[in-house]
């Protein structure tokens, strides 16, 4: 049946003219448009085409973008020198036979050495076009800044880089070779996006595999002539100059020579001497035309050979490239790994972490590091700690061979054929080549891993300092408000369980519930300053003893600040706001309360609650978790109740 259909259809288009609607944009040699007529090679092929299958053909000229939308609405029926591309193709039907190759090319004033100087520049460039189009994703991978500079064509393009409104455009190379010269103008050595030049239909339309057919049979039958298909093409790539085979004077001299001989035979002699000469000339001339001819296929196989050198030139770029991508992806490990290295508490995990960074920028050895009077060695299974390298009496520097003072435990499976200490201060370095090849640049990397790691470790030991000093001062706060009011301590030392759980809950970050964890335990600090009668009283408090209550956020605060925790200092004097705003000491509301306040706020109110006080006996967890949920919105967070219920929950 579809074939059927398809045989109706031809029939039909071969009796009766078809109707084409052709987009032309500005592109000349390839086409043009002019006082109401198309031009170019394109054109000439168009025109063969419909006089041979007697199309009507109607030409539709605008800007180049504006076709693209057209042809894809369908409103023109064909397109001229439209670059293919698999993305195109998803959008477009296309014949399959090329017309010509081309690729794009960058034209300045002055040169242009490579992309790299197209930097903080101005590029005019056609809105769609596909040369533009993959030059703009090479500048993207390059991360490079430059401005885009938008116009309806190319010639627009060259226009303004000559007046200075642009640095640099992209043209295509044919239409740049046959152009630049009269915007004065150079073609720099960067080239790019080799492509075939095709007709483009609308996809899927009823007369497409007609159209596509009819075009390929032409375009297979010109090029199946290489002659023939090199003088169209260079009718408009300049390259080609006409010859006659047969002068018209010659063709004009034998007819009269023919006319001659029969009105008068006494002249045949004479006449025979006339032709003979003037084939002599003729079979000059032949051998002129063949010359011409194999100057011309040598052209077309020096852009053959051009072609290939522009592939391989790519190849190496896009090894470039991929060089440079791991290089990258092999920074970033390090400073991922560099990172990490501030997680690990135990000095095992930091220096097996250690050890596998440096066997990363140098795969071929094995690695010791001596830190804190002890030797870790690189193993299988992991690191094993032996007494210190020191003890070894290995000096710094590079040593042939495996040096007899190490360990017998380092690596002995493979053969060693240097080893090279490195010391860093108090940390010692040793790798273990296992290839003949002698390193260096991983030696350097190695020294500056082994530095960077050095730095690590103070800022690791100035840590643990500060938080003994935190834990110090929070040891100290603690015991005096124990003296002040004993069940306060207990209560705060089950306030910072819960809060702890649920800052893991709400997955916080480390820093984040490590203040969670301080504050919660010192949030009661401030009642030191308020009177033991009151904190101790078993009757409803006065309005004045409820406001001497409501300073104790802060004095608490003015305290931590003053012993240098203002982060702790800031949760704290806020763990009484309420959700509502209708708290103390600030009247802060819902998000503009820290995070940490809210929890402390939850945990602070359930362990009150569920504890006996002067004033009331304590309640039970259920009335308690009842009272939460009822609050919920007005003075808690209701996140932190629904986390803190589910956990106790789970208890």
């Amino acid at each position: 049946m579809k074939w059927l259909v398809f045989l109706c259809t031809t029939l039909i288009c071969l009796c009766f003219s078809t109707s084409l609607k052709v987009g032309v944009y500005h592109n000349p040699p390839l086409i043009e448009f002019s006082e109401g007529r198309a031009s170019g090679l394109y054109a000439e092929i168009l025109e063969q085409l419909a006089s041979t299958n007697n199309w009507d053909i109607e030409y539709v000229f605008d800007e180049f973008s504006t076709l693209l939308d057209k042809l894809r609405n369908g409103q023109i029926d064909l397109m001229t020198a439209i670059a293919y591309t698999p993305q195109r193709s998803e959008m477009f039907d296309f014949n399959n036979q090329a017309v010509i190759l081309n690729w794009g090319v960058i034209c300045v004033k002055g040169t242009l050495s490579s992309l790299l100087d197209l930097q903080d520049k101005i590029i005019a460039i056609v809105n769609n076009d596909v040369y533009a189009e993959y030059l703009k994703k090479q500048i993207d991978d390059f991360k490079m800044k430059v401005r885009y500079f938008y116009v309806q064509d190319y010639e627009k393009a060259l226009e303004a880089v000559k007046k200075g409104l642009a640095d640099a455009c992209i043209v295509s190379r044919i239409f740049a070779q046959n152009n630049v010269q009269r915007y004065s103008l150079n073609i720099s050595g960067i080239v790019f996006s080799p492509i075939e030049l095709r007709f483009a239909l609308p996809k899927n339309t009823q007369k497409n595999q007609i159209v596509i057919q009819a075009i390929d049979d032409f375009l297979y039958k010109i090029k199946s002539n290489q002659e023939s298909y090199n003088q169209l093409l260079s009718r408009y790539l300049g390259t080609y100059m006409e010859k006659r085979v047969i002068p018209k004077w010659v063709e004009t001299a034998l007819v009269l020579a023919i006319v001659v001989a029969g009105l008068f035979v006494l002249w045949t002699n004479s006449l025979k001497r006339v032709v003979a000469t003037r084939t002599d000339e003729l079979n000059k001339a032949l051998r002129e035309l063949i010359h011409k001819n194999e100057e011309l296929i040598a052209a077309n196989e020096e852009i053959r050979a051009q072609s290939e050198e522009l592939e391989t030139l790519n190849e190496e770029l896009e090894k470039t490239l991929k060089d440079l991508e791991n290089a990258i992806q092999r920074f970033t490990q390090s400073l991922n790994l560099f990172g990490q290295l501030a997680t690990f508490s135990k000095d095992e995990e930091f220096c097996w972490e250690f050890l596998k960074m440096v066997r990363s920028v140098a795969p071929n050895c094995s690695a010791a590091l001596s830190y804190m009077n002890l030797c870790y060695l690189q193993t299988k299974d992991g690191v094993q700690v032996v007494s210190s390298i020191d003890s070894y009496n290995l000096p710094e520097g590079r040593f042939e061979g495996l040096p007899l003072q190490l360990p017998y435990t380092f690596d002995q499976h493979q053969k060693v054929y240097e080893a090279i200490s490195i010391r860093s201060n108090d940390l010692y370095l040793i790798l273990l080549n296992h290839s003949e090849k002698k390193i260096s640049s991983e030696i350097e990397m190695a020294k500056s891993l082994l530095n960077i790691v050095r730095v690590f470790l103070r800022i690791k030991s100035y840590e643990e300092n500060e938080k003994q000093f935190y834990r110090r001062i929070n040891d100290v706060l603690i015991t005096i408000l124990n003296y002040h009011e004993p069940y306060t301590a207990v209560h705060s030392t089950r306030s910072s369980d819960y809060a702890v759980k649920i800052a893991q809950n709400l997955f916080l970050n480390d820093e984040a519930i490590a203040r969670v964890y301080w504050a919660s335990l010192i949030h009661d600090i401030g009642k030191i300053a308020i009177p033991r009668e009151i904190l101790c009283k078993s009757s409803k408090l006065s309005p004045e003893e409820f406001e001497a209550i409501k300073i104790h956020p802060v004095v608490a605060a003015d305290l931590l600040e003053k012993a240098g925790l203002r982060d702790i200092a800031k949760i704290v004097r806020h763990h009484h706001e309420r959700f509502d705003g209708n708290g103390y000491p600030d009247g802060l509301k819902a998000e503009q309360i820290p995070i940490e306040s809210r929890i402390i706020a939850v945990v602070d109110a359930y362990d009150a609650m569920i504890s006996d006080r002067p004033y009331r006996k304590a309640m039970s967890s259920e009335k308690a978790i009842e009272e939460l949920k009822a609050n919920a919105g007005s003075q808690f967070d209701p996140l932190i109740v629904e986390i803190f219920i589910e956990l106790l929950k789970k208890e």
